[in-house]
């Protein structure tokens, strides 16, 4: 079939919208109440017979040259692939995977675009793989790529109205029906719909949808992902009656008599609407006639049970006409500020929340109604009760189980316009946000998304967002200005932070410090719309690699302040491509010119889901119910919800096996203080792990362990060293039955650690690269009375230290004593340990502290008890490997082949460890999981090592989890080896 191609929608700034229908909600069609009843969420869009879902193999033809897609489109000359709709046609085969944060892929002239020629030069001054610094590159066969999609579809109702909707097409899409053209769209994550009727005739028809790579609104879309392209949310192609619904909305209103329901309903003719409102024993039932297409119900003076996240209660509410019934469920509550406190219910809330993005190893933006379930029942498991859709609006399913399941939403705008900051000079974030010539562009997306969302903000949206990280302050108004006449939630909006206005209805900021939180606590930050209304931080805690270290600070603020709401962490999930062996890539790893590195791999979640540290970190610092110890027996016990009283059981037990079970009736928010037996101390450890059951569904949703006393015994009397343990080349050297079994590795003591994510900053500057340039040189070696003595000089790039070794015998082991002293240069190191090496049969694990990834600024989600693992286990598979799986707080560590034990032995403070199967230096230059080759088994006993905090994108390491050198440092404990004890 022959098509005419449009070949000006994409790139002429005038034209964003063709034919495309007005927004309205989303909500699918069945013919009758008893259809609807039968159906979940999940399965609603795809069993309708009013409905047909388009997904499934299209024929597909890649146009890696633009100017090759002919004007004069011949399908039927078309050598046509096949992909699978909805997909990403970067996870296909087609481009490649395409990673970049705050640029574009293409020189920066908005509106304009590339169109059949190469991309061209492009000027930035900012990027991972750049650093900071003026430049241009080229970024050679770069086009913007054109990808051509048909289906055929057989059609035997030709006569009825066909409208087509679809879900997400990224860049955008022109759509032809039979060699005819019908509409074009874009707004990528906006529904586009398209009214079919008359273009369509019985039997096989021809559909074809060409996507550009780029489009005008490519400007709006510069979110922090990988960018990809394709039609990658479902297809829908809705067959509707004259006496069916167009559209839809509910409103609730709390009145002195209860609640009011309002609900309206947009029809294709004249007809009868009968609306129903049930539930929980109510049922509310009226029928209007449409009038110039329109009728209504209101239903008053309602008593029913309000909705929250703790207790989700739903009431369905069903539109009915003479040909189809749509039933959706709605919630009923409130959300206002009053003064600068926001309240839901009339009760003041603390935001436990992530942001979350459409992400899939496999997919790319594509999920399935399963992956979209999965991961909101992972936010309830990890104690998160809010989302923020960043920055796009979400599958509409997302809502619909947010609702049920108890979630509460930040409902984003798709838009981003950060590469504005990163791409010219001076650089700001307002240039096309304050360019009225964009106000059309900018109110058609916000007009979606509040269109298609709007029933739900009667129950899980709680506040509008207007979008990230793109400036204002004109056209964000004028979208402001929108969502205030349609709608009395509260509007967000970060980026004004940017421009004159500063803040909408919340306060709002990234990555703020400890310190800056508080202040707006206090109001007395300098911006003064931070301090009079609430305030909410809507990333914070950037949780890539290893960390988010000092997360607890904030919480400790935002209980401390009414008008601090809480926050959001970035992210939920690590962004990254799968391939088939298992493998996982980032950033540059696909040969893309720009790129920012592994700054997609920033979840609290790797890609399948599975928790990092930080997940559960955030899981603990998230937790219903804190408690904390005063004095004796008396404990103090938190709420930290808005609504459950009574809901939680604590279950106090002691390390000495002793136990106490109680259901503290505190108020939300508010503290008492209960009484609890003490347990005894065993093995110098008194401590209690405090359990949280939610009695509603026996889960446990915390854990926490209260430490009264830890005591670590002092350094046994000195003898002389046993002729198994000898110093050689200035290091212990430890035999067993005659063959070594644990030598000093070749750095015997290491000041530094391989670079976390977050101890890279803002500015790209590594800030563990001056101490990983660390030389050794033993500057004496002796003997002692009952020992050795071994002086070592380090160097590295910040300074110049002296350790001094002792080693002496004991009936308990080896006794190491190791002082490190600062000769010159730099006042702190981050890192002071020794390490061991031992064989790689040396594998099983036991110790007795922290029993998870633990540093100083972040340990308390994890117990001090007893574990026994392998040495694989002490390490976290980070996609980008980096010093991990450290442990605090530990008294002994053993490392065996099954038949020897060599065991590290506190004394007189727990230590720090580390265990990994290769050495901190090989680590330095690992890039990717599959870079983790085994060499050894490496133990470092450390007195110390810094924080993590969140330097890669916020506050670096707290100055109370530095290590000063204002004075020298001493480690010791005690090394032996022993025979493994029969099983």
């Amino acid at each position: 079939m022959h098509y005419q191609l449009n070949t000006t929608n994409y790139h002429n700034f005038a034209t964003f919208a063709v034919n495309k229908l007005p927004p309205r909600s989303y909500f699918i069609p069945y013919p009758d109440r008893a259809a609807a009843d039968a159906v979940t969420p999940k399965q609603k869009r795809y069993s309708s017979p009013k409905v047909q879902c388009l997904n499934g193999r299209w024929d597909f033809k890649f146009y890696p040259r633009p100017a090759e897609l002919p004007t004069q489109l011949d399908t039927d000359a078309v050598a046509f692939d096949q992909i699978d709709v909805p997909s990403c046609w970067q996870f296909r085969g087609y481009d490649r995977p395409f990673y970049v944060n705050i640029r574009y892929q293409f020189p920066y002239k908005p509106p304009v675009i590339p169109t059949t020629g190469k991309a061209g030069r492009v000027f930035s001054w900012l990027g991972c793989d750049t650093g900071v610094r003026l430049q241009w590159k080229d970024p050679g066969e770069e086009y913007n790529f054109v990808g051509v999609y048909r289906r055929f579809l057989n059609i035997d109702n030709a006569h009825k109205r066909q409208i087509i909707s679809f879900l997400g097409v990224a860049s955008c899409m022109d759509l032809y029906v039979n060699g005819a053209f019908v509409g074009y769209s874009e707004g990528a994550h906006n529904t586009a719909e398209f009214d079919l009727t008359g273009k369509l005739h019985n039997g096989q028809n021809e559909l074809v949808v060409v996507v550009h790579r780029w489009c005008n609104g490519t400007y709006l879309e510069d979110q922090d992902m990988f960018r990809n392209n394709g039609i990658f949310r479902d297809v829908l192609l809705r067959t509707e009656e004259p006496s069916d619904l167009w559209d839809m909305d509910a409103k609730t209103e709390k009145t002195a008599d209860g609640y009011t329901l309002t609900l309206t309903a947009q029809t294709l003719g004249d007809t009868d609407v009968t609306f129903t409102l049930q539930g929980h024993g109510l049922t509310r039932t009226s029928t209007a006639h449409a009038e110039h297409g329109t009728a209504q119900a209101v239903f008053t003076a309602l008593d029913v049970t309000e909705w929250n996240a703790e207790a989700p209660t739903l009431y369905d509410i069903y539109f009915e006409t003479a040909t189809g019934c749509v039933k959706e469920k709605i919630g009923f509550r409130t959300v206002e500020i009053k003064g600068d406190v926001f309240l839901l219910n009339g009760r003041k809330l603390k935001l436990k929340g992530v942001n979350h993005h459409d992400t899939d190893a496999a997919n790319g933006y594509t999920m399935s109604p399963d992956d979209i379930e999965r991961d909101l029942l992972v936010c309830k498991q990890f104690n998160i009760d809010t989302v923020r859709t960043s920055h796009y609006p979400p599958d509409p399913l997302l809502l619909e189980l947010a609702d049920e399941l108890g979630i509460y939403l930040v409902d984003e705008n798709d838009l981003e316009t950060h590469g504005t900051f990163a791409m010219q000079i001076p650089p700001t974030y307002n240039s096309i946000s304050n360019d009225p010539k964009w106000e059309s562009h900018y109110l058609d997306r916000i007009q979606r998304l509040y269109q298609r969302d709007k029933i739900h903000g009667n129950t899980s949206v709680i506040m509008w967002s207007l979008g990230n990280e793109a400036g204002g302050y004109h056209n964000t108004d004028a979208m402001y200005d929108y969502l205030k006449l349609h709608s009395a939630l509260p509007v967000h909006y970060e980026s004004a932070i940017h421009c004159k206005r500063q803040a909408y209805d919340v306060g709002s900021e990234m990555y703020p410090s400890v310190k800056m939180v508080h202040d707006v606590g206090e109001k007395c930050r300098k911006q003064a719309r931070l301090n009079d209304r609430p305030y909410f931080m809507c990333e914070y805690a950037h949780a890539m690699g290893v960390g988010p270290g000092n997360t607890e600070a904030y919480w400790q603020e935002i209980y401390s302040y009414d008008s601090l709401m809480g926050g959001c962490v970035w992210e939920m999930v690590d962004h990254a491509v799968l391939h088939k062996d298992g493998s996982y890539t980032y950033g540059g790893d696909h040969g893309e010119w720009e790129h920012d590195r592994n700054f997609c791999v920033d979840g609290l979640f790797y890609p399948d889901r599975s928790p990092s540290t930080g997940a559960q970190l955030i899981r603990f610092i998230y937790r219903p119910i804190r408690v904390r110890h005063i004095d004796g027996e008396q404990f103090e016990v938190f709420n930290t919800t808005a609504f459950s009283v009574g809901r939680y059981q604590l279950t106090f037990r002691w390390n000495d096996g002793s136990e106490t079970v109680l259901t503290p009736q505190t108020a939300p928010l508010t503290k008492e203080t209960v009484t609890v037996p003490l347990g005894k101390a065993v093995d110098g450890l008194q401590a209690v792990t405090v359990t949280a059951t939610d009695l509603t569904d026996s889960r446990v949703v915390s854990e926490e362990q209260l430490v009264l006393a830890q005591e670590v015994s002092a350094a046994p009397a000195v003898t002389a060293l046993p002729a198994e343990a000898t110093v050689e080349n200035g290091r212990l050297v430890c035999r067993c039955g005659g063959k070594v079994a644990v030598t000093g590795a070749e750095e015997s003591t290491l000041l530094y650690r391989a670079p976390t994510d977050n101890d890279v900053d803002a500015m790209f500057h590594n800030l563990m690269a001056p101490y990983t340039h660390q030389t050794e040189e033993v500057v004496f070696s002796g003997k002692t009375a009952n020992g050795w003595k071994i002086i070592t000089k380090l160097r590295n790039k910040c300074g110049s230290y002296t350790v001094t070794d002792t080693y002496q015998g004991t009936e308990r082991g080896v006794l190491v004593t190791s002082m490190l002293h600062r000769v010159s240069g730099g006042r702190e190191v981050p890192r002071f340990g020794k390490c061991f090496r031992l064989d790689a049969a040396f594998d099983a694990v036991h110790y007795l502290g922290r029993c998870g990834e633990s540093y100083c600024d972040m340990k308390d989600q994890f117990p001090i008890r007893a574990v026994d693992c392998t040495v694989a286990d002490m390490v976290e598979p980070n996609l980008r490997p980096q010093e991990s799986g450290n442990r605090t707080d530990c008294t002994v560590a053993a490392v065996s082949d099954g038949k020897t034990r060599v065991v590290f032995e506190a004394v007189g403070h727990p230590f720090e460890l580390g265990i990994k199967p290769y050495t901190d230096r090989e680590l330095l230059a690992m890039k990717h999981r599959e870079d983790e080759t085994r060499t050894g088994t490496y133990v470092t006993v450390q007195a110390f090592q810094q924080g993590i905090g969140t330097g890669a994108c916020g506050p670096g390491v707290m100055p109370e989890y530095r290590y000063k050198l204002d004075s020298d440092y001493t480690l010791q404990f005690l090394v032996r080896i022993e025979d493994e004890p029969a099983r």
